[in-house]
């Protein structure tokens, strides 16, 4: 490399929203892996292709980057009533593949994706996702569902999606992580189907509710 020179540089600096976005990518893939503390800028940058000057260059330090990553689209789009517009009838199919397609091909800019791919190493993304699925997912499709026991029935579709995900990213389980996404649609959306129409294999009132998702009645 010629002392001086930029174009020695790893990555392009002229492009410089298209590498920020790509830095955000693979470090919530790195982040996932090995945690907030085991993660380094230098293996960030080598993933993104990019030196270290220009991650610290636009987020300052890892914990910015790392800060980055978990307030980027703080207001999360709720994809329930879109989902629902169509009525109950295969919602479980359309929400499987919305979730896959989300967390599959890591979507720029998603925000849960990148929660849930966290959660599992570090206790501050777990809180935030707790925190996305307790205030805005559950109560949600708890409105629309209009049951006595709706907030039950969307705190263990949310188990079941989040499951999915870990099983498959984080603990890599077999043959779940080799499935191909329309095969795990075809086995989990009937799951979330009958969660959704139903009835529990129990009774759930007001009070056991209330037990089951830390809510006041």
């Amino acid at each position: 490399m010629q002392g001086g020179s930029g174009a020695g540089r790893r990555g392009r600096w002229r492009s410089g929203s298209v590498n920020r976005q790509r830095i955000l990518e693979v470090a919530a893939e790195r982040f996932a892996a090995d945690g907030f503390q085991r993660s380094t800028i230098k293996a960030i940058a080598a993933d993104a292709g990019v030196d270290t000057a220009m991650i610290h260059y636009f987020f300052g330090s890892k914990q910015g980057l790392y800060d980055a990553i978990l307030n980027r689209h703080e207001t999360i789009r709720d994809p329930v009533a879109e989902l629902l517009a169509d009525g109950l009838e295969h919602f479980g199919e359309r929400l499987v593949r919305r979730f896959l397609q989300v967390n599959e091909n890591n979507e720029p800019g998603d925000r849960v994706a990148a929660l849930v791919r966290m959660a599992v190493v570090d206790p501050e993304p777990a809180a935030l996702l707790r925190d996305f699925i307790e205030t805005e997912f559950t109560p949600s499709l708890a409105r629309h569902l209009d049951l006595p026991d709706a907030r039950v029935r969307a705190g263990l579709i949310s188990a079941q999606l989040v499951g999915v995900a870990v099983t498959r990213h984080q603990l890599r389980i077999e043959p779940l992580t080799s499935a191909s996404p329309e095969t795990i649609v075809a086995l989990v959306a009937p799951i979330i189907q009958r969660l959704l129409t139903d009835p529990l294999p129990i009774p759930v009132d007001g009070d056991q509710e209330a037990n089951v998702t830390g809510t006041s009645a």
